[in-house]
């Protein structure tokens, strides 16, 4: 997912995740209702004129909308606060719900990839006339403004379910291109290609599937979201931190919770040594405004946890 600067992380980490999930769900709503009648375009008239890449197309449609269900349906779920079970929240139900929509992808290239088969060895060609031109160019249309206005909500909100499903229906503006491509050489004496357009728009599909996938692992592997060095960083500027190690980050680009070591002078009162962590998290939280909580670990500046911080090993517990 495309990293905001920071006004605009600020501006995404401004609302509440109900509020959020309200905004997400409009979305996918709008696009869902565009997505099922461009795909009832495309599969009416690709089945009457038997045009293979345009059918196809059109069930790279229908699953559009059906991954604006399973969306819809995940949002509702991944919005509820945290409780005693889920004290995080449940905001990776949206992560699993992309990788639903990615499954959803790869299904559609196997099934589109059987198809061609079976029409290469059948032998038939499309039946292509200006309509077919005409229904390619409206669908396209409306899939330009559903990319343009999913990829620009989910970046805004740092919506992974949008901006999945951006891919999702962008894979399917390039599958209509290559269709449009493929009319053409019909048209012009040359109906192999329809073929071709059908197996390029399995590529794509398939393409976008493992894209959504890595994304998606990306958050539920728990990978690091903040780059250790430039928090350490930050930490040391904070009067009174003699060190900081044992950076550990994870969660969304706009939700990411944190824990960190601090060293401080061993000379100083529980109280005194707190407000310094205090002020470190403050501090953290206003130069990275994406951070929804942290835990700061004190801990005295002598020898022995120098040398743990040097080998790399988590401190005792007990020591904090």
């Amino acid at each position: 997912m495309e990293r905001l600067g920071p006004q605009a992380r600020r501006e995404a980490v401004s609302i509440s995740h109900r509020e959020r999930a309200v905004k997400v769900r409009t979305v996918l709503a709008t696009t869902l209702v565009l997505n099922w009648l461009v795909a009832a375009l495309k599969l009416g008239y690709g089945s009457w004129s038997e045009t293979l890449s345009m059918v196809a197309d059109g069930f790279h449609s229908l699953l559009d909308g059906s991954a604006n269900i399973i969306g819809l349906i995940t949002i509702t779920v991944a919005v509820l606060p945290a409780d005693r079970s889920h004290p995080y929240g449940h905001r990776k139900f949206e992560s699993f719900a992309a990788l639903g929509i990615s499954f959803l992808l790869l299904l559609a290239a196997l099934e589109i990839g059987q198809g061609a088969f079976s029409r290469w060895r059948a032998g038939t060609s499309p039946h292509v006339t200006l309509t077919s031109f005409a229904v390619m160019i409206i669908t396209m249309g409306v899939n330009v403004f559903v990319s343009w206005y999913e990829t620009r909500v989910g970046q805004r909100l740092q919506s992974e379910i949008l901006v999945a499903d951006a891919l999702h229906t962008r894979s399917d503006l390039y599958a209509s291109v290559a269709v449009v491509a493929s009319l053409i050489a019909a048209k012009a004496g040359y109906p192999g290609l329809d073929l071709a357009a059908a197996v390029f728009i399995v590529v794509l599909i398939a393409r976008s599937g493992i894209r959504i996938i890595g994304q998606s692992l990306y958050v539920l592997a728990d990978a690091s979201r903040l780059h250790p060095p430039a928090v350490e960083q930050a930490a040391l500027e904070v009067e009174g931190v003699h060190e900081c190690h044992a950076v550990r980050s994870r969660g969304f680009p706009d939700a990411i919770y944190m824990d960190l070591h601090i060293l401080v002078d061993p000379q100083l009162t529980v109280a005194k040594a707190h407000e310094i962590a205090h002020r470190v998290e403050a501090s953290l939280k206003e130069r990275f405004p994406e951070l929804a909580d942290m835990v700061v670990h004190v801990e005295p500046d002598i020898d022995e946890e120098r040398h743990r911080s040097r080998e790399g090993r988590q401190p005792d517990p007990s020591v904090s």
